[in-house]
């Protein structure tokens, strides 16, 4: 008798959960990768085939906590009326490029507040920087912060409320990445223009685990349709981070989630810290108008909740 392929990966699942001996190796990635393949393949989130998100009880305005999260507490929260440097670093804890992406910078000038909204701008805006014994000239200032050096989360409800940018080439994401390695990350929004920028209001939430060093990391990735009006109206993008999933909401409505095997949840182990930032995607520099710069990423709030301390 012939047994169906995803029967056989869903018996492999089962035979994983009995594995205690979990690590970061090959060896560990092999035992847990069955399991990855199931979960790319099959998404248990409330949405229907069509990969729209349901339209029912959006809400773009007021903040409304998950079920699960209805115990949890604030525990961070900026409107934005001012850029708080005590909380908010301009740039990567590394500095201010990526020796990867030389084409763009994290400047001070992409960054600033205005009638209480924080605006994260591409720009060009052409600056010479120090590489070893010589220079080089980055063409593209965009907007990125990061809460590395104050704040730290493990678990919770991560929110923002934010107007994306248009046109092509734009780079607009909210995500964690973990205070003393990487990964882990979880995006909870990257929106691409590539080379129109129509795309931009397809949502992508991924997560990446592994580790460099053994050759394991690896991402999970799922997306979702959005109405066409992400970058001319606000809307609200969450996740909710447990020990076991990671379920991403939009204007309230759960739109995909990411259950977590053994094997991942090993690289979850650590506090993240947030990042917001505009950025300029490489492989569609040739489509920028640049006399259609600046183009801002604008962010009303941004918001964490935690469940209690037990006592």
């Amino acid at each position: 008798m012939k047994i169906p392929v995803l029967a056989i990966l869903f018996l492999m699942c089962l035979s994983l959960q009995g594995q205690n001996n979990l690590d970061s190796t090959r060896k560990g990635y092999v035992r847990g990768k069955a399991g990855l393949m199931l979960k790319r393949g099959f998404d248990m989130a409330n949405t229907p085939g069509n990969g729209h998100y349901r339209q029912a009880d959006k809400n773009t305005e007021k903040l409304r906590l998950p079920e699960e999260a209805a115990g949890f507490v604030p525990v961070f929260s900026d409107d934005f009326d001012s850029l708080n440097t005590q909380i908010w670093q301009i740039g990567q804890p590394w500095g201010r490029f990526h020796g990867q992406q030389p084409h763009q910078y994290y400047g001070d000038s992409e960054v600033f507040v205005k009638r209480g909204v924080l605006f994260l701008q591409n720009r060009y805006a052409p600056k010479k920087f120090k590489s070893g014994d010589s220079s080089i000239t980055i063409p593209y200032g965009t907007g990125l912060i990061n809460t590395a050096n104050s704040r730290n989360f493990q678990h919770g409800f991560f929110a923002i409320r934010s107007k994306n940018p248009s046109g092509p080439a734009t780079w607009p994401a909210f995500w964690l990445t973990g205070k003393n390695n990487w990964p882990p990350e979880i995006d909870i929004f990257e929106m691409y223009g590539k080379r129109s920028g129509k795309s931009v209001h397809r949502q992508t939430m991924t997560l990446h685990f592994g580790k460099i060093e053994t050759r394991t990391k690896t991402l999970l990735m799922k997306a979702v349709k959005l109405p066409p009006d992400t970058d001319t109206a606000f809307h609200i993008y969450a996740c909710l981070w447990t020990p076991e999933k990671v379920v991403f909401y939009t204007d309230g409505v759960a739109v995909r989630s990411i259950r977590m095997n053994k094997w991942m949840r090993q690289f979850y182990q650590e506090p993240m810290y947030l990042v917001v930032n505009n950025a300029v995607d490489h492989r569609y520099l040739q489509f920028i108008d640049n006399s259609h710069l600046p183009v801002s990423l604008e962010v009303d709030w941004i918001k964490v909740f935690m469940e209690p301390e037990k006592k």
